[in-house]
């Protein structure tokens, strides 16, 4: 046993190799070698952190460090080697853009137009265009089991009326109506009457007063009675206008049911598109 360490008079001891060891005689099988250092790159030096950018400014990309090679730059039109990525979308098109927006305006132009042709064929359906019969100034009308004459005056005034402005003219109109027979008298209501113009401009007319009996058993077949109307015209045309008369298909039969009147009126298909055309 070598002296103690904390004897008071110590003992130099001799100089002892610690690392690498000495070559001492092992056992076989068994090594104290280390293992041999591997090689490896430095490492790449630190790079100081970017300072922040402003909202809306942009920083340069960092110089490629050392070590660590810079990727190669790729043209826009490559693609990576062994697949083929995603294609950017193609810009668009004007003429596209223009074809999709004068197809949705087709499109809405036929979701108008349906309903549109629809409405207009069921309302020509309920009412045809007119069928006119015209007659000559001071001609009498036969139409319907009833006789119509016509007659038109200029008037400066009517009695009860304000005056009219100094480019308007009143006209006084007077219908005489004839039955003649009893399925005249039967179509007596009151027909509907305006003037026209050769350029199309329609004027109504109002009545006034008639002499037609409030019985129908007062009514004669063969005897004139007359609607008196009046109208206001420009004064231009006050010589010109026409006279346009509608006479009602209606028919009154004495007597007769509520009920038995609609269900002969659903029967009845004269429809109320005669007129009839004085000419002046």
């Amino acid at each position: 046993m070598g002296p103690s360490w904390f004897a008071s008079d110590r003992g130099a001891f001799p100089d002892q190799q610690v690392w690498p060891p000495t070559v001492r005689e092992e056992h076989a099988g068994i090594s104290t070698q280390p293992f041999p250092a591997v090689p490896a790159a430095p490492l790449p030096p630190r790079q100081p952190v970017p300072a922040m950018q402003p909202l809306g400014m942009t920083q340069e990309s960092p110089a490629p460090t050392a070590g660590v090679p810079a990727a190669a730059p790729v043209a826009d039109d490559a693609e990576p080697d062994g697949a083929a990525g995603p294609a950017d979308p193609a810009p668009a098109r004007p003429g596209r853009t223009a074809l999709r927006a004068v197809g949705a305006v087709l499109a809405l132009a036929v979701a108008i137009a349906v309903p549109t042709m629809d409405g207009y064929t069921t309302y020509r359906e309920a009412r045809p265009p007119d069928k006119i019969h015209t007659f000559a100034a001071g001609q009498t009308a036969s139409f319907k089991h009833v006789s119509w004459q016509v007659n038109v005056e200029v008037v400066d005034s009517i009695p009860n009326t304000r005056p009219t402005p100094p480019d308007r003219q009143w006209l006084k109109i007077r219908i005489t109506r004839i039955a003649l027979d009893q399925e005249g008298i039967i179509r007596r209501v009151p027909p509907e009457v305006e003037v026209r113009a050769a350029d199309g401009r329609v004027w109504k007319v109002e009545p006034l007063d008639d002499d037609l009996p409030l019985d129908a058993k007062d009514y004669r077949v063969g005897a004139p009675y007359h609607y008196n109307m009046v109208g206001v015209v420009p004064r231009a045309l006050s010589s010109q206008v026409e006279v346009y008369l509608r006479p009602s298909p209606a028919r009154i039969i004495e007597n007769e049911s509520v009920e038995d009147m609609f269900k002969r009126s659903a029967k009845e298909e004269e429809l109320k598109d005669n007129v009839l055309r004085f000419r002046r």
